[in-house]
C-alpha cells in the first residue's frame, strides 16, 4: 500500500496534477497486486489438481497391477528386438526370475525333455487380424513342468506401428491332465468296444458253424422216411435251432447299431411286392395257428421307391412276426399308405401299419416296448420266447431311415404298430382300373382281415358292395367274392341263386386247396392285389400256377434246372458233408477240398471251364479263403474268371464287404438254407467273374 509520506511528496512536487497521478498510480498498483494474488491462487489449485490426478493414476496403476497379479496369469512384454520391457509379479514368481533381471533380458522358457520349442517373440501371425497368436506349451517352472496356454498379441502406437508384443500365459495343467485322462478313458472304451465286437463276431462264427450243421442235417433228416414221433422230434430240433439263430441275429444287429455300423442301401423296390411277400412269408405261421392275415396298399403309393428293402423287410418281419406270434384268434392286417407326397427337393413319406387282435399292451408296457430287452410278455411265467431286442432294433432302423415308430394298444384287444420312412420316388403310382364302376359286388367272407382287404380292393375298383348272404337277397350282383369259410350249407343254398342270376363267382381258398369246380374262379390266400384285380376284370379265365401259389412251404430239395460243376472249400467235416449232400441232391457235380491252397491247386489241375463256380469258406487252416481268392484272381484269365462265392459263418456287414474287396463275387452266411443256396447257384449259373485281372 502507498504510504502517506509518498502521497505528500507527490502532491507537493506536482500540485493538483501530481495528486491525480498519484491516485491513478495507486489504483493501478492495487489492481496488479490483486491479479497477482488471483494468479497465485489459480496456480495453487492447478498444482493441487495435478497432484490429485497423479495420486489417482498411481492408485489406478496399483489396482491394475494387483488385478493382473490376482488373476494368476503370466504377463510380460517384449520390444521389437525381443528384450523384455515389462514382467508382472506372477511371471517372476513362476519362473523364479527377479524383476530387475527379467526386464531388459530375452526370455525363453526351459522345456521338458522331448518337447518341441514354441516361437516366443516371433512376429509371424501378428501382422494381420486378429493380430494375435495362441498355442499350448509344456514348460519348466519353479513348481516343475507345467502346461501353459500362451496368447501373444501386438501392441501398436498412435500411428499403428508395431512396437511391442504382449504375452499372456495361463496355467492349464489341470485341464491338460483331465484331457489326457479322458483320452485314456476314450481309448479304453474304444478298445473295450472293439473287444466286444470281436467277441461277438467270433462267437457268431463259432456258433453259426455248428448251427449250419444242426439246421442243415435236420432238414436232410426231415426229407427222409420218418415215423411220426421221429418227425416230431426232428421238427422240434429244427424249430429250436431257428429260435437260437434268431437270437444270434438280434444280438449281432443290436451290436452293429450300437457301434454305428449300419449302412443303408438305396436301391429301387416295389412297396406293393414288398408287403405282399412279407404277408406270404408269415402266412404259413398264421394259418398254422388258424388266424387270418392279409395286406393292402393304398392308392397313391408309388410303384417304385429308392431305399433299403432288406432292412425294411427286417423291420416288417419283426413287427408283423410279433403280431402273428402274440395273436391267438382274429388276425393280422398289414397296410401301406402315402402319408406325404413327394415334392421337388423333398422325398415321399410312406406309412406302414401292422394291426393285430392279439394280447395287447397296457399303457406302461406300450411306453417301454421299444426299450432294449423289453418284453410285454415278461416274468417267470411268460409263454413267448425272445430277447426283447427286435423292437429296439426296429426303432433304430426306422429312425436311421428318417422316420418314427409308434404303437397304439389296448390290453386284451390288440395292437397297431405304425412307422414311417422317407424315400425318393423312382416310379409314380399307377392308377387302379375302375373295372367295377357302376357294378355290384357281393362279399361273403367271415375272415376278418381278408374280408377287409377284399372290401378295400373292390371299393378301389368302383364297386357297390353288399355283405354276407343277406346281400344276395337285396337283388342280383355282378360278381360274388366268397371265402372258403362261407362254403357251408348256407353257401350251398346261395350257389344256385347266384348261378340263376348270372353272377360271376370267385372263391378265396387256403393254400394247398384244389380249385372248386362249382365256382368261376379261385384265388389262394393271402390275396395278391394284381392277381385279384386281373381276375375281377375278367382278364384270365383261370389263374396261372404262379398267381395261386400262396405262401411257399419248405419242401424237399429238387433237381436244379441246370447241373453245375462246383468246387467247395470247407474244412469242417460235418458242414462239408452237408454242403456236398445239398448240392448232389440238386443234381450238381461236387469236388471237395479242405483249405484254400488245395482249392487253388484243384482249380489249376482242371480245364479252365471245368468248374462253374467255387464255394469258399473263409476260415480254413494253412491258406484261408481270402488268400485263396487272391491267388485265384492272379491266375491266367481263363482260370481267374471263375465266380467265387463266400460261404462263411461270419455275418457282419463288414465281413461281406471284406469278401467283395478280396475279389469274391457274392456272399452266403451260414447257416445256409437250401433255397438260399439254390437261388445263389441259379444267379451265377453261366456267368463269369468280373474280378479277374
Amino acid at each position: 500500500m502507498i504510504s502517506a509520506e509518498w502521497m505528500q511528496v507527490l502532491a507537493a512536487g506536482t500540485g493538483a496534477l501530481g495528486i491525480a497521478a498519484a491516485v491513478i498510480f495507486a489504483a493501478l498498483y492495487l489492481r496488479a497486486r490483486a491479479a497477482k494474488r488471483r494468479l497465485a491462487r489459480a496456480f495453487e489449485a492447478r498444482l493441487e489438481a495435478i497432484s490429485d490426478s497423479n495420486w489417482e493414476l498411481k492408485e489406478s496403476e496399483e489396482r491394475y497391477r494387483d488385478l493382473i497379479d490376482a488373476q494368476g496369469d503370466v504377463i510380460f512384454r517384449k520390444d521389437l528386438r525381443g528384450f523384455t520391457t515389462y514382467a508382472n509379479d506372477v511371471f517372476c514368481e513362476t519362473f523364479a526370475i527377479p524383476k530387475s533381471e527379467a526386464v531388459g533380458a530375452v526370455f525363453v522358457p526351459d522345456l521338458p525333455d522331448g518337447e518341441m520349442p514354441a516361437f516366443f517373440g516371433d512376429f509371424a501371425g501378428l501382422a494381420l487380424p486378429p493380430y494375435r497368436v495362441r498355442y499350448d506349451q509344456h514348460v519348466i517352472t519353479a513348481r516343475g513342468p507345467r502346461w501353459f496356454a500362451w496368447e501373444e498379441f501386438a501392441i501398436r502406437d498412435d500411428k499403428g506401428t508395431l512396437v511391442e508384443i504382449q504375452t499372456v500365459g495361463r496355467d492349464i495343467t489341470d485341464r491338460k491332465l483331465a484331457e489326457q485322462q479322458l483320452g485314456l478313458a476314450l481309448d479304453e472304451a474304444q478298445n473295450a468296444n472293439r473287444a466286444k465286437s470281436l467277441f461277438l463276431a467270433t462267437m457268431s462264427h463259432e456258433i453259426r458253424t455248428p448251427m449250419n450243421a444242426v439246421l442243415g442235417m435236420t432238414q436232410l433228416l426231415l426229407d427222409t422216411e420218418l415215423s411220426p414221433a421221429q418227425r416230431s422230434y426232428a421238427e422240434a430240433v429244427r424249430n429250436s435251432g431257428r429260435s437260437l439263430l434268431a437270437i444270434i441275429n438280434d444280438i449281432l444287429d443290436y451290436s452293429k447299431m450300437e457301434a454305428g455300423k449300419v449302412r443303408l442301401e438305396n436301391e429301387p423296390f416295389s412297396p406293393h411286392e414288398f408287403i405282399e411277400s412279407v404277408t406270404e412269408l408269415l402266412a404259413s405261421r398264421a394259418f398254422e395257428k388258424d388266424i387270418d392275415i392279409a395286406s393292402y396298399v393304398a392308392p397313391g403309393v408309388p410303384r417304385l421307391v429308392l431305399g433299403d428293402e432288406m432292412r425294411l423287410r427286417q423291420i416288417m418281419m419283426n413287427l408283423a412276426g410279433n403280431a402273428v406270434k402274440f395273436t391267438e384268434k382274429g388276425g393280422v392286417f398289414l397296410h401301406v399308405a402315402l402319408e406325404e407326397e413327394a415334392r421337388p427337393g423333398k422325398p415321399a413319406r410312406l406309412r406302414f401299419e401292422i394291426e393285430d387282435t392279439g394280447i395287447g399292451l397296457t399303457k406302461d408296457e406300450a411306453a417301454h416296448i421299444f426299450d432294449e430287452f423289453a418284453q410285454a410278455d415278461s416274468g417267470l411265467a411268460r409263454r413267448f420266447e425272445g430277447t426283447g431286442l427286435g423292437l429296439a432294433i426296429s426303432k433304430r432302423l426306422v429312425e436311421t431311415m428318417g422316420g418314427n415308430i409308434d404303437v397304439e394298444s389296448e390290453k386284451g384287444v390288440g395292437s397297431t404298430f405304425s412307422f414311417t420312412i422317407t424315400c425318393e420316388v423312382e416310379e409314380e403310382a399307377h392308377p387302379a382300373g375302375r373295372a367295377l364302376e357302376g357294378k355290384t359286388a357281393l362279399l361273403a367272407c367271415a375272415l376278418p382281415m381278408t374280408s377287409r382287404a377284399l372290401e378295400l380292393l373292390l371299393a378301389e375298383m368302383g364297386a357297390e358292395i353288399r355283405h354276407g348272404f343277406s346281400g344276395a337277397e337285396e337283388g342280383p350282383a355282378d360278381i360274388a367274392v366268397i371265402c372258403e369259410r362261407i362254403n357251408t350249407s348256407r353257401g350251398e343254398e346261395l350257389q344256385p341263386v347266384l348261378e340263376e342270376a348270372g353272377t360271376r363267382t370267385l372263391v378265396i381258398v387256403p393254400p394247398g386247396t384244389s380249385a372248386p369246380s362249382d365256382y368261376d374262379g379261385y384265388l389262394v390266400r393271402p390275396i395278391r392285389r394284381a392277381s385279384f384285380m386281373r381276375r375281377i376284370a375278367g382278364e384270365a379265365e383261370l389263374m396261372d400256377e404262379e398267381e395261386n401259389a400262396g405262401p411257399i412251404p419248405i419242401s424237399p430239395i429238387g433237381k436244379a434246372e441246370q447241373s453245375l460243376t462246383i468246387l467247395v472249400a470247407e474244412d469242417n467235416d460235418v458242414n462239408a458233408l452237408l454242403t456236398r449232400t445239398l448240392l448232389e441232391r440238386s443234381g450238381h457235380a461236387v469236388t471237395m477240398v479242405q483249405n484254400g491252397d488245395h482249392a487253388v491247386e484243384a482249380l489249376k489241375g482242371e480245364a479252365p471251364d471245368h468248374f462253374d463256380l467255387v464255394l469258399m469258406d473263409l476260415h480254413m487252416p494253412e491258406v484261408d479263403g481270402f488268400e485263396a481268392t487272391k491267388r485265384i484272381r492272379s491266375l491266367k484269365p481263363a482260370w481267374a474268371k471263375v465266380p467265387v462265392i463266400a460261404l462263411t459263418a461270419n455275418a457282419m456287414v463288414e465281413d461281406r464287404q471284406a469278401c467283395l474287396d478280396a475279389g469274391m463275387d457274392d456272399y452266403l452266411s451260414k447257416p445256409v438254407m437250401p433255397d438260399e443256396l439254390n437261388a445263389m447257384l441259379l444267379r451265377w449259373a453261366g456267368r463269369r467273374s468280373e474280378h479277374a485281372a
